[in-house]
């Protein structure tokens, strides 16, 4: 099974977080995504001006386990498993499982603030933030009851930033605020008692400094769910063959030039001499000319790169991705119709578009990554980035002059913003599953102002 979520990173960024759910049958689990990009011609990208190597420039992937999904209530209520998976940890083992507890709060928090954001009811919505402060408060009482280590300490400074933004967004819904500024005043007389580093008014110099050590300290506890996945070249064995074959061809053809020359003519004759020199030139083209043959003919069925995904030291799975411009006439039925599908005014069947394909797929072995750990994590998120920059450097101005006239008669001008749109395609292939979405972007030379999903039925 796959889920996506898709968002506006930064200005400049998208971001595609791509879920693959392992089942634990005993035979790989193979997924595949295909995604079609379709960039208006005004803005130039094809295969002269955009290299394969400037697409992976701005791609960003990150591939991490799906972080194991519990409620505020459960982690330490009980027999709750996060909290006694640390209180039963080996000395050796202790710091690896207190920073997944952490990534297991930060998750729940999260989700916490989600339920309380979508809930409509204003009496349900205050029911669900009081039980998240009551549980705030009793998971830092316990955490600061565990035996402290060489990571508790930013272990704990990572809770109490989790936890202070949680507050401060159940503040901002105008609920429970008396509790929620108990929970904040705790959490500032515990960063005051332990030396955790706060913010401060009117010091933008030492607010970046904190900013700056907080992303430090969360990517030193997240660590543990990113996997290992270092990517090389894929194919060389296949492409050495094929060149090879090329220059066999080549030397075939220059060999017999030289061959019936020698036989007609003789040796050492200007006839022979002639034909050798123009043999070498045809076999250096032909040559090259063979290469592009066997290059063409191997895009799109073979990967430009390919990674072993490692989880503690072992294998546990492969990935391999492509990147290809693909004529607008090449692009797949479904995928044609899905862009196509007309959704309010669409220039889709009236421009000229450019098309990148990019395409991974993904194999993991469930029972490679359940052993020795202490959750059972359902699966993989794939994490990808792409750079918008590329795609606007030969934009209009975000806004262009237009006149009309007003009642009075008086010309009046508009400033209209000038914005382009680009569609994305992707399609999902799990066992005999297909599944296909759409993204329409709007973007101008300032950057991305949105993502609409659009449905293709």
């Amino acid at each position: 099974m796959i889920e996506v979520i898709t968002k506006i990173h930064d200005r400049f960024s998208i971001e595609f977080k791509m879920g693959f759910l392992a089942d634990s049958k005993p035979q790989d689990n193979s997924f595949s995504v295909g995604m079609w990009i379709f960039v208006p011609e005004a803005l130039d990208i094809n295969p002269m001006t955009f290299s394969k190597t400037e697409f992976y420039r701005s791609v960003k992937s990150n591939i991490r386990l799906k972080t194991p999904s519990f409620k505020l209530s459960e982690i330490v209520n009980g027999k709750a498993h996060p909290l006694n998976s640390v209180t039963s940890a080996s000395d050796d083992d202790y710091d690896y499982r207190l920073k997944l507890f952490c990534v297991v709060v930060k998750s729940a928090v999260r989700d916490a603030l989600k339920e309380i954001n979508e809930c409509k009811d204003l009496e349900c919505q205050k029911k669900l933030c009081q039980d998240a402060i009551k549980y705030g408060n009793y998971i830092i009482d316990v955490f600061y009851s565990l035996k402290t280590s060489t990571v508790h300490g930013h272990c704990g400074e990572y809770l109490c930033t989790r936890f202070l933004d949680m507050a401060f967004k159940i503040m901002r819904c105008g609920q429970c605020l008396d509790e929620s500024e108990k929970l904040i005043r705790k959490i500032y007389n515990i960063c005051n008692d332990e030396g955790y580093a706060q913010l401060e008014k009117d010091n933008p110099e030492h607010n970046a400094l904190y900013l700056f050590r907080q992303n430090i300290i969360k990517k030193m506890i997240e660590s543990e769910l990113y996997l290992r996945a270092p990517k090389k070249k894929d194919g060389i064995i296949a492409q050495q063959v094929y060149f090879s074959l090329a220059a066999g061809v080549a030397m075939l053809f220059a060999t017999g030039v030289g061959w019936a020359f020698q036989k007609t003519y003789g040796n050492l004759t200007w006839p022979l001499f002639i034909a050798l020199i123009v043999s070498y030139m045809m076999k250096d083209r032909i040559k090259e000319l063979g290469r592009y043959y066997f290059s063409s003919r191997m895009n799109g069925k073979s990967y430009d790169q390919k990674a072993r995904i490692s989880m503690g030291g072992r294998h546990i799975g492969w990935l391999k991705e492509a990147m290809d411009f693909i004529l607008l006439e090449k692009v797949p039925e479904a995928v044609s119709y899905c862009r196509n599908f007309v959704h309010h005014f669409d220039t889709g069947n009236i421009q000229r578009e450019s098309v990148i394909v990019y395409r991974k797929q993904v194999v993991l072995n469930r029972r490679k990554m359940d052993e020795n750990q202490p959750y059972d994590y359902e699966g993989i998120n794939d994490i990808v980035r792409i750079q918008m920059s590329p795609f606007l450097k030969k934009m209009d101005n975000p806004s262009q002059p237009a006149y009309i006239l007003d009642d009075d008669g008086q010309m009046v001008t508009l400033q209209c913003e000038r914005d382009y749109f680009l569609n994305i395609v992707m399609q999902y292939n799990y066992d005999s599953t297909t599944v296909y979405k759409r993204f329409r972007i709007m973007v101008n030379r300032d950057g991305i102002k949105r993502i609409e999903p659009i449905d293709c039925k």
